[in-house]
């Protein structure tokens, strides 16, 4: 493959490779029993608390901009009776170990995951591609957003909607897009837990207002209790950060697929050709929805389009996992190939600006 693409809030560029070899891969063997996949939001609450105008993209969301100083700001305290987490860690351990690149389907399935991430570092204020999640919703496209615990404080509306809309599930993006590899184990604790306390922060504000909004209390049961799922800002991390992942119950997710939205020279025209021509039976496709995606909103009608066409069914994250199918995991995080974005440590050290 000629060329090059681009991955992630910084648009640093990944060098195309060949997707690993299956001696590099892990095949992490599912458990004899699965558990039930999490709970992923309602319809009814989603359809009472916002107008269909209201869940559209609008003008506000687009604005971006460098912050001067830097926020590092934590998130807040937790009300009393508000948990971020399972008290404790090890009731609720992520499905698989390692860092989840792609699932090895069940015999006759063809699920494939949507992913975007949310980035936003702490001297950054970035958007929400509400374009994006207007394709997503018209073809009725399940997908999975990955976001910055800092990002959702900063778009609590957004993160709402997200975190209520039956069709999405929302997933921890560290807390300002700090590089989890290089970061010691105190650093490598808050980016994890500062977002999960965010998600609960702004879970229990959406349930308040559902509850005001008089919305049945078994739809607002539906609402998922926290985030099971990682991804790795940089797609970068450690042996240490994977285990402090599997200690939150977060499932470690990579990718098999690299749109290439993160460059700025991306068309949609190019998005398509990629993702239709490397997608297969079990992958997860990375893409970005806080506006530094490029050509991500106009090309995503046609790879919907295209991939349903092939016969692949779109699926979240969590769907993924407890299809039946086997996940494929390293040891180690990387882009298309073992050792490919270690560059990153030196380019933006800890990360988090």
């Amino acid at each position: 493959m000629l060329g090059r693409r681009r991955h992630g809030c910084n648009l640093f560029t990944a060098g195309l490779a060949l997707i690993v070899a299956s001696a590099l891969e892990i095949p992490a063997g599912a458990a004899a029993e699965a558990p039930e996949a999490p709970l992923a939001g309602s319809q009814a609450l989603l359809e009472r608390l916002w107008t269909p105008d209201q869940l559209r993209a609008a003008p506000a969301d687009g604005r971006m901009k460098r912050l001067r100083p830097a926020d590092h700001t934590p998130p807040d305290p937790l009300p009393e009776g508000v948990l971020a987490g399972p008290p404790d860690a090890a009731a609720a351990p992520p499905p698989v170990t390692g860092s989840i690149r792609r699932v090895k389907p069940a015999a006759g399935e063809h699920p494939v995951a949507l992913t975007f991430d949310l980035c936003e570092r702490a001297d950054q204020l970035t958007a929400y591609d509400g374009a994006v999640l207007d394709a997503l919703r018209q073809a009725k496209a399940p997908a999975t957003f990955f976001a910055g615990g800092k990002w959702m404080h900063d778009h609590p509306e957004r993160a709402m909607q997200l975190i209520a809309d039956p069709l999405f599930q929302l997933g921890n993006h560290g807390w300002t897009h700090g590089n989890l590899r290089v970061m010691d184990a105190e650093k490598v604790e808050q980016q994890i837990a500062w977002t999960q306390r965010e998600f609960a922060l702004v879970r229990a504000t959406l349930t308040q207002r559902a509850a005001d909004a008089g919305v049945p209390e078994n739809e607002i049961a539906r609402l998922p209790q926290q985030p099971t799922a990682l991804r790795f800002p940089y797609g970068a991390c450690s042996s240490q950060s994977l285990d402090a992942a599997a200690r939150h119950g977060l499932a470690a997710i990579q990718w098999d697929v690299i749109s290439g939205d993160a460059s700025r020279a991306a068309t949609a025209a190019q998005l398509v050709r990629t993702v239709l021509g490397e997608a297969r039976p079990g992958s997860i496709i990375v893409f970005h929805a806080n506006g530094n995606g490029h050509g991500t909103a106009e090309a995503l009608p046609q790879i919907i389009t295209g991939l349903r066409g092939k016969g692949f069914r779109l699926v979240t994250i969590d769907e993924l996992l407890h299809s039946g199918g086997e996940p494929v995991a390293a040891p180690d995080c990387y882009e298309l190939r073992p050792g490919d974005n270690q560059r990153y440590d030196r380019l933006f050290g800890e990360g988090t600006g």
